[in-house]
């Protein structure tokens, strides 16, 4: 930077003051105005197509739905893979778009997907419905509320639910409520077919009564006069009491009133897709979604509000309690936030004080302060909201941000110690050390660079911690040319204790004790180069003792019990099982509430919560805690519990994690015969469960369950009269029951079902007399047109992967264990399976995550690299101390790697970016100490000297920049996410910084050929 211009800019003294001012009120005002979320708002890319197809089997739904609907899928473009599940009347295609798509263009893949999804339809057969793309699957709704009815009917719980939604909705910034556990009221006709017989009725009249007075009729319009008046029949079914009074003909003669010879009552329909409970009682949940970048704790405020309100007006019996509430949870972070941010500026400004002195100390501290607000009105410029992640870049970044003060400001303190004019002395280090410390602080954002620009899920997830650092460190890069050396004026007035020369600067013990060694580095060159190379190779090799994690669970004190029977279980055994596990774990010490959900995850709340579709033998709790130890500690005793008192059932616990996968150990075998599938899938399993490292086995396909058929026989049928669509519309009266018409009441529709008084039920023995009507009077046992009864084995659950029928083989490690570590100990095992000719193996959960995200992450790691290069030789305008910058890097492993085994922290995604960001800080020290030779070298100083003179001068702005880096990242060694990049940062830099005052100097002699045996003289 020109000295003319920077004293210009200094000149400006009110201009400047105002600016600060500004900077300073502006900060606090941002901070405030910041949307505030748990995590960042990032999309999930993938869209679900939910087809029924009511009464196929799922090889049926496979062949005739799926596989049509998976084919025009898969001529879309952006996608990155295909999932399916075709289970007994539903198909579930689960579209995956590739992560190279960037949010604002969803939309448009979405789009595309409804408009093939629509030209293809007509190809599904008859009875399939029509395919619904819900691309809202990914939505974070961040409130769940439970609804509980204590001594109320379902219908009035209802009500008093919809009631709730429609005052939230007015809440303002609340966009979205999904109601979960809500079940679908129907209108029951049930018969006796006893009666019926007597009666010579046929059910089917039934049917042809109610469609006859429910069908939408076109009468027309008249014309009167000049006025067209539309004809309107009426008298269509309102209520329960119009089917009552249904009046059925008999062919024969003679009529009745339908509510004379059934019974006609309100009902449920059975069996239940889903059922919700909040401690035991019957309960509804609310998931809530607010608008897109909004104060999530402002919000809170006037929710929690309304909620009072509403709970005054509520009768007694009715209670709202919260499940997941992410305004308490984000007030929490910003509290911790704001704790670790003063522990962090405290540590800084002790650590300068001491290290610097009290003016230079605060100097140096005001600086921080004024970055971080100036950080703060960037963000709420360019739209970063606080959350997670941004909040972890700022107390990175907070030792980082100094980093350029302390040079500046350190050179001020030395020039008028000196006794340099004050004017003089306030520019000089500034104008000096601009370009190179410009360079350096685009070098530290360039470390980060990688994950700034990842496009993957992880990437997306921690992005915003590139853009925070970038932001930060160059705007500490301006205040640290402009604010430093302006207030310098301020903190420096009075008297500098002037000394005389270089000499009396640096002859402290430390000082002295540095020279000393330093010149025993470079007089001994050749092998400090050596025993340094072979400590780095060590440091190394010694990596393959850290243990390795992608990603770890996220400290929340709430968690997922998962309960699954075996497959063609009943709901309500699961209801049953739920319901006596929740009593027994309500009583424990520690658990604070516990809620049941049946069938299905009720909403994805968190963007971290695992999921589970629709499955009818499939429950869980989810068990609230009043702290994260106690959760810990409480989720493996209840699967033990649930194990030992519920042994048909696999239960197992799930944390919230970034992690999507449904098992962290999964190996895809695919192939086209189920059967081969599931032999490989077993023998998978076999080797997983008979390794010590592994907690819970299983595969995605599940068991094969019993189904009962009664074979028609055409011929049989054929003389009876009797149709293949006669004999299952009997089937489902004597079941389920049969649809047969809907009453709508407002905007609900209540489905009518026609039942038998006695249906199938545990009598399946009895099947053969459940009687068939046709368009005859009189009925025939069912076992007249059937050739038998024949119970065999089926998938009721069919995958694909890809268009290609697939099944993983599943598991999970125990909590001592990692995912790599399992995997590890299973995969030779595994992948030494013979696969016939036509199927293959693949690896997905963790290692498939860990592997794409690193991928995407080291995929610019080339490129951030070169640039940095390039940046140190456009520096340097040579290549030989580039080479030293760059020699000095790989130093920081050393570090690392005992750190790692210090803390025995695990090594993931999150501490590679750690250690890449570690690089750039390494770099930034390494330019400093370099600057500073060819400076002393510029004045004349013999490069032996100049050597030592720049180690020394430059050792307190290092080791100080170092210092308050390492220790400001204290606060999140106590963070479950963050520890292993802070060990990472830590010790590699607290290492490294110490290297590189050695490492540099002596890598300057060697390259340059610096004769260091007059150091011996």
């Amino acid at each position: 930077m020109s000295k003319g211009i920077l004293e210009k800019v200094l000149n400006q003294k009110a201009f400047i003051t105002a600016l600060l001012f500004a900077v300073f009120f502006g900060g606090i005002i941002a901070f405030d105005g910041l949307g505030k979320l748990e995590d960042a708002e990032i999309p999930i890319k993938s869209a679900v197509i939910i087809t029924p197809y009511p009464g196929a089997s799922a090889d049926e739904v496979e062949l005739e739905v799926t596989d049509v609907l998976e084919k025009a899928v898969q001529k879309l473009e952006n996608i990155d893979f295909i999932e399916s599940r075709s289970i007994g009347g539903m198909s579930e295609i689960t579209v995956n778009v590739s992560d190279n798509v960037r949010t604002p263009q969803m939309p448009q893949i979405y789009d595309h997907l409804r408009r093939k999804i629509n030209d293809i339809k007509g190809d599904l057969p008859e009875g399939a419905s029509e395919p619904v793309v819900v691309d809202d699957f990914g939505d974070v709704y961040g409130i769940f509320i439970s609804v509980s009815a204590d001594g109320y009917s379902y219908q009035e719980l209802n009500e008093y639910v919809e009631y709730i939604k429609r005052e939230l909705l007015l809440v303002d910034k609340i966009k979205r409520i999904e109601i979960f556990g809500q079940q679908t009221e129907t209108i029951d006709i049930r018969f006796s077919n006893e009666k019926f017989a007597q009666l010579g009725i046929n059910p089917m009249l039934i049917v042809q009564a109610i469609n006859d007075q429910a069908s939408i009729v076109n009468p027309g319009n008249v014309v009167v006069g000049t006025e067209r008046i539309r004809l309107s029949l009426g008298a269509k079914f309102k209520d329960i009491d119009d089917i009552k009074n249904l009046l059925v003909q008999v062919p024969k003669g003679g009529s009745f009133l339908l509510g004379e010879i059934a019974n006609v009552e309100h009902s449920f329909y059975s069996p239940k897709r889903n059922d919700f409970k909040y401690n035991g009682k019957k309960a509804m949940s609310l998931a809530i979604s607010m608008e897109s970048k909004v104060n999530v704790i402002k919000v809170g405020e006037v929710f929690d509000a309304k909620i009072n309100e509403l709970q005054q007006n509520l009768p007694v019996g009715i209670e709202i309690n919260k499940i997941f509430y992410q305004p308490e949870r984000v007030q929490l972070a910003i509290r911790g936030f704001m704790v670790n941010l003063i522990e962090s500026v405290l540590i800084v400004i002790v650590v300068l004080l001491f290290a610097m002195g009290l003016r230079s100390g605060l100097l140096i501290s005001s600086g921080l302060v004024f970055t971080i607000l100036a950080t703060f009105i960037v963000m709420l410029a360019v739209g970063i909201e606080l959350q997670r992640v941004s909040l972890a870049a700022i107390i990175v970044a907070m030792g980082m941000l100094v980093d350029n003060s302390i040079v500046v400001a350190d050179g001020i303190l030395i020039d008028l110690k000196k006794g340099v004019e004050r004017k003089k002395a306030f520019i000089n280090t500034a104008q000096k050390t601009a370009m190179p410390l410009l360079g350096a602080t685009i070098v530290a954002i360039l470390a980060f660079m990688p994950l700034g620009f990842s496009p993957g899920g992880a990437g997306e997830f921690l992005k915003s911690l590139f853009y925070v650092l970038a932001i930060s460190l160059f705007l500490s890069w301006i205040f640290a040319m402009v604010q430093t050396p302006f207030m310098a004026n301020w903190f420096y007035r009075g008297k500098i204790a002037q000394s005389k020369g270089d000499e009396e600067l640096f002859n402290n013990g430390l000082y002295r004790w540095f020279r000393r060694v330093l010149k025993q580095m470079l007089w001994h060159k050749t092998v400090f180069s050596i025993v340094t190379l072979i400590v780095l190779l060590v440091s190394i090799w010694s990596f393959k003792f850290v243990r390795q994690e992608f990603f770890p669970a996220l400290d929340y004190p709430q968690y997922v019990i998962e309960y699954w029977l075996p497959q063609g279980s009943d709901i309500y055994q699961v209801e049953k099982d739920l319901e006596e596990a929740q009593k027994a774990i309500s009583k424990w010490d520690g658990v604070k509430n516990v809620t049941t959900s049946l069938g299905q995850t009720p909403a994805r709340y968190t963007l971290l919560r695992p999921m589970t579709t629709i499955n009818s033998n499939y429950g869980e709790l989810i068990i609230s805690a009043v702290d994260f130890p106690t959760a810990q500690k409480t989720s493996s005793e209840i699967v033990e519990f649930l194990k030992k008192e519920f042994p048909q059932a696999t239960a197992r616990a799930r944390t919230y994690s970034p992690m999507f996968s449904e098992y962290l150990v999964e190996a895809k075998f695919s192939g086209p015969d189920p059967a081969v599938l599931r032999k490989l899938a077993e023998e998978a399993k076999a080797i997983m469960r008979a390794n010590p490292m592994t907690e819970v086995t299983t595969d995605n396909w599940k068991n094969q369950a019993k189904v009962l058929t009664p074979e028609y026989s055409v011929e049989q049928a054929r003389l009876l009269g009797i149709s293949r669509s006669d004999v299952a519309n009997s089937l489902a009266i004597a079941s389920n029951g049969l649809p047969v018409g809907a009453i709508y009441r407002g905007v609900d529709v209540l489905p009518v079902m026609l039942k038998m008084e006695e249906p199938i039920g545990q009598s399946v023995e009895n099947i053969e007399s459940v009687p068939v009507w046709s368009n005859t009077m009189s009925s025939v046992p069912l076992g007249q047109v059937i050739d038998s009864v024949k119970v065999s084995w089926e998938n009721q659950t069919i995958r694909r992967y890809d268009g290609i029928r697939a099944i993983k083989a599943q598991c999970n490690p125990k909590s001592q264990y990692t995912a790599p570590e399992l995997w590890n100990a299973l995969h030779q095992e595994i992948e030494a399976i013979e696969l016939p000719h036509g199927y293959k193996m693949q690896w997905l959960g963790d290692h498939k995550d860990s592997q794409e995200a690193n991928e995407h992450l080291f995929a610019l790691l080339p490129l951030a690299l070169g640039l940095m290069v390039l940046i140190i030789i456009l520096l340097f305008n040579n290549l030989k101390q580039p080479i030293i910058i760059m020699g000095v890097v790989p130093m920081a492993l050393m570090g690392v790697a005992i750190g790692h085994h210090v803390m025995q922290a695990t090594f993931g995604f999150i501490g590679i970016i750690g250690s890449l960001g570690l690089i750039g800080m390494m770099i930034k020290n390494a330019i400093v100490l370099l600057d500073e030779i060819n400076d002393e070298i510029s004045r004349g100083v013999d490069q032996v000297n100049a050597i030592i003179n720049s180690a020394i001068s430059r050792m307190r702005p290092v080791m100080m920049a170092s210092l308050t880096t390492i220790l400001g990242m204290i606060p999140l060694l106590v963070d479950v996410m963050f520890k292993g990049m802070a060990v990472a940062i830590m010790f590699g830099l607290l290492v490294g910084s110490i290297v590189t005052l050695l490492v540099v100097p002596v890598m300057y002699a060697i390259l340059y050929k610096v004769n260091t045996k007059v150091l011996h003289d």
